[in-house]
């Protein structure tokens, strides 16, 4: 498997130095020399040298362009062309239009060239690659060792009881330092905190539609009715009742009550690796059913109570692009930093969590119900958590969101002396965004953030993180001088399969808009080899290559169809198909009330199955079809 990984991005690798030669035609012979160099690595390094060396190569240059010079770095292939000259021997040439040969950045440094260095550096660093045992192995030793670090937590969220009468007064200030600075931020962030909290509003989970996730559960690998519950815990049961959140009416719960089916154990998660890059994996615990269904709840009340108020000008829990459109910005103007912070779900404390959401008990008292208090790891062992919660649970990435947006902004607060109101603190719009763990804050204030967070057990990405410069990155968006310079990412081999040719027809559309025509033209042949495709110029839902210019529909068969009065093209078309297993029980009633289905949609109940994606020729409108473009 390994070989057809290196033949194949081998191939896309010579393409895009092909395409970097027709944008610097005065750089052919570097061009043809780089090639030879990068043959020589393939051959002693493999794949290793693709999805590693190559990439660490990109973070490298992303912190030369933030830091304005470039460095030696002693990574495997950035070997400088001599004691003098401190820039890389591989592609020398694109390193000269952005940096002198003592490696300062120069003031005309070309975008271009920083875009083709980037892309052809990076172009590898996501591809879907099972990464190696030993690299999940210390992915959970590392996850254990890091939750093992922190504060140990409270009865209140450790306890069987978790009732509204025990929930702890906490405020950030009991996080303390001397430090008189940050000892006045923490004052501050209790205020902050405060306003936010009550911003949102009480949280009556009655209000708020409880669903399930679409991530797997703990209690089985495969499919299951998650409508018909095994357990249901006493501390769970005290906020939320398992007659009012658990069954569409009492009859339903009466009814299975009198069955005694139920249990009333404190369930655990299930540790799970997912890929993530060949050198590391994705953590992700598999929360149990009735956790998942109460933390849905929650994520609802989250994400409509946030819209349409002020937190929606700094954090929106479902649009990237307040975050992206600031690094836009603070890539131009220098004035924003972008932060990242490493595993920063892992490292939301419950203590941080209580003094968050201080003024709303209530919040505070179902948060730590439906808070899964131990993990079974891939050895079978079981591990008490002392983090808030893994990712895998919904009220993870909402939680640890609002704490940033909290930390960012009053690290601005603080630093320019503001008076905390709400009137101030919106006129923050435009200077501070939180999405995740990606963090926007004007470069005056960072420091104090990054020592504030670092006081909350959180550990800046110094690899992701950009203050000086004009180099930033955040949500997906890699940005200098106000440029988009964000890579394509080559994801894995096209099979054949309906999903990989998915993932490839994605990849061609997104390299034909960067004008990389000879990596397009690549990618092209690897969709084609089975198969003749049509060429079209939008998002269609048909299998075809991208054209900016044309589409061309020829060879293909053409009918008119009298029932729609419409001239319609037989085309490839990718369908998804989720069978359902179907169940005789009452949870079927109570999952047409959850789904609540359009009335004009055919809906059945059931156990759904993993969707199946399938290629099929269909007949599609041309009138459909060109009114995309």
């Amino acid at each position: 498997m390994s070989k057809r990984y290196v033949k194949e991005l081998s191939s896309v690798l010579e393409h895009l130095v092909r395409d970097a030669c027709y944008t610097f035609p005065t750089l052919r012979k570097e061009f043809e020399r780089d090639l030879l160099r990068l043959r020589s690595l393939i051959d002693s390094r493999g794949l290793h040298f693709f999805v590693v060396d190559l990439p660490a190569a990109g973070k490298h240059l992303d912190q030369c362009l933030s830091a304005g010079e470039y460095k030696r770095s002693g990574l495997p292939c950035t070997r400088a062309v001599s004691g003098r000259v401190v820039i890389p021997v591989l592609l020398r040439g694109l390193y000269l239009l952005v940096f002198d040969e003592k490696g300062s950045l120069l003031e005309d440094a070309s975008i271009e060239a920083i875009f083709f260095l980037r892309q052809i550096l990076c172009f590898a660093k996501k591809t879907e690659i099972e990464c190696p045992q030993r690299a999940k192995d210390r992915e959970i030793l590392e996850f254990v060792e890091l939750d093992n670090s922190l504060p140990e937590i409270s009865d209140f969220w450790s306890g069987d009881s978790g009732s509204l009468d025990q929930v702890p007064s906490t405020s950030f200030r009991s996080f303390g330092d001397r430090d008189p600075e940050l000892y006045e931020f923490l004052g501050n962030l209790d205020t902050v905190s405060g306003i936010l909290a009550s911003t949102l509003g009480a949280y009556h989970p009655e209000e708020w539609k409880h669903r399930h996730g679409p991530g797997a559960i703990s209690e089985v690998t495969g499919p299951t009715n998650k409508y018909l519950w095994r357990n249901w815990s006493d501390r769970l049961e005290r906020q939320f009742p398992i007659a009012d959140c658990g069954y569409h009416n009492f009859s339903s719960w009466a009814g299975c009550a009198d069955d005694s089916e139920v249990g009333s154990y404190d369930p655990s998660s299930r540790l799970i690796s997912v890929p993530k890059t060949y050198v590391r994996p994705r953590l992700i615990a598999a929360e149990p059913s009735e956790h998942q269904w109460c933390q849905q709840n929650l994520w609802h009340y989250f994400c409509s109570q946030a819209r349409g108020t002020w937190i929606d000008e700094f954090c929106r829990f479902r649009d990237q692009t307040v975050n992206q459109d600031l690094c836009l910005r603070g890539s131009w103007s220098g004035d924003l930093a972008t932060l990242d912070l490493s595993s920063a779900s892992d490292c939301v404390t419950p203590k941080a969590v209580e003094a968050l959401f201080q003024v709303n008990p209530h919040l505070l008292a179902c948060l730590a119900a439906c808070r899964t208090r131990s993990v079974v790891l891939p050895s079978g062992e079981v591990h008490m958590l002392r983090k808030f919660a893994t990712m895998g649970s919904a009220v993870t990435f909402p939680v640890e969101s609002l704490l940033f947006l909290c930390v960012a902004l009053t690290s601005v607060i603080t630093t320019r002396s503001l008076k905390i109101s709400s009137r101030n603190i919106g006129t923050l719009a435009g200077q501070v965004a939180v999405f995740g763990d990606d963090i926007v804050v004007p470069v005056d204030s960072w420091e104090l953030c990054a020592r504030a967070l670092r006081c909350l057990h959180f550990k800046l990405n110094a690899n992701k993180s950009f203050v000086t410069g004009r180099f930033r990155e955040s949500c997906g968006v890699d940005a200098f001088r106000g440029q988009v310079v964000t890579p394509v990412y080559w994801k894995g081999l096209c099979t054949g399969k309906p999903d990989s040719v998915a993932m490839t027809q994605a990849v061609h559309k997104n390299l034909v808009e960067r004008f990389l025509m000879h990596t397009a033209s690549y990618i092209a042949q690897t969709l084609t080899r089975r198969r003749r495709l049509p060429i079209v110029k939008a998002e269609s839902g048909v299998i075809s290559l991208y054209s900016r210019t044309t589409t061309d529909l020829s060879g293909f068969r053409t009918r008119w169809n009298n029932d729609l009065m419409c001239e319609q093209v037989r085309l490839p078309t990718l369908l998804s198909r989720q069978l359902r297993t179907q169940v005789n029980d009452d949870s079927a009633v109570f999952q047409f009330f959850t789904e609540s289905p359009s009335p004009f949609i055919h809906w059945r109940s059931g156990v759904q199955q993993r969707p199946v994606l399938r290629m099929q020729d269909r007949w599609v409108s041309l009138h459909q079809l060109f009114a995309q473009q």
